[in-house]
């Protein structure tokens, strides 16, 4: 059972667009709301949603994306926020689909695929290295993390942030597969635009490569226990995150 409501910002251009607060802690407290934020791209800004941006309070804007990605659908400017854009793809083999336009890369990259590309992502990763030293200073917060979708890459980074803070790993989950549900409208019409591109067999496969799936997200927790034996050591040997600065940090965000 859901232990929060999502509280989703409605932005009429950006899709995704999350409060991570509320969720409740091992200990019992709770993440405070508009410390961090997850979305999808926010380059389709109206001017309303611009405007509804400015009331949040957010002082870091965290781009997962790759340089192009982020040249094709750039970043509004907000004059209080410190933008920074680290790819958080790695080096993992295939290219996102926002640099293949989107027809070949569903058809050639397998649910298979994502999910090593979900158990590579959280290590020695520059972004993620970069997100886990900004969430320790509490006047870089509020921050908005995102990617193209906020599913992939900020479906790690928010599963990142949430363990510093001791959510439990089902709540992570939850947190994760709610994606479904605030991606359904722009998934629908991207199928409708390639469906008569597409056989029955590589339909189904967009529509496994643009959904949160528990395998995937899984792929990734695993992978921590296996390298390192727990997520507590995974989080002090990739991020530098001791006991003690992960009490700082909770104590910083949990209320």
């Amino acid at each position: 059972m859901k232990q929060f409501n999502v509280k989703v910002i409605p932005f009429e251009a950006v899709y995704n667009f999350r409060d991570m607060g509320g969720y409740k802690a091992r200990d019992g407290r709770v993440v405070k709301s508009r410390l961090f934020f997850r979305s999808a791209a926010l380059g389709k800004m109206t001017a309303a949603d611009k405007q509804l941006f400015e009331t949040l309070g957010v002082k870091t804007i965290f781009d997962y994306r790759d340089n192009h990605e982020a040249q094709n659908n750039p970043n509004p400017i907000f004059p209080h926020a410190h933008y920074i854009q680290i790819p958080a793809k790695g080096n993992h083999a295939f290219e996102m689909p926002t640099n293949t336009g989107r027809k070949d890369f569903y058809k050639v990259v397998s649910p298979e695929m994502f999910q090593e590309f979900y158990a590579q992502m959280p290590f020695n990763n520059a972004s993620f290295k970069e997100l886990m030293t900004i969430i320790q200073n509490p006047n870089k917060l509020g921050l908005v993390h995102h990617c193209a979708v906020g599913k992939d890459r900020t479906g790690i980074g928010g599963a990142l942030i949430l363990l510093a803070l001791d959510v439990p790993e089902e709540t992570i989950m939850e947190d994760y597969l709610d994606t479904n549900l605030h991606l359904r409208p722009m998934v629908e019409r991207m199928a409708q635009a390639i469906q008569q591109h597409y056989n029955e067999r590589e339909l189904q496969q967009f529509y496994a490569l643009m959904s949160a799936r528990e395998d995937y997200l899984q792929a990734a927790f695993d992978a921590m226990d296996r390298r390192y034996g727990s997520k507590a050591a995974f989080l002090e040997q990739e991020f530098g995150l001791t006991a003690d600065k992960r009490r700082q940090l909770q104590a910083n965000c949990l209320t």
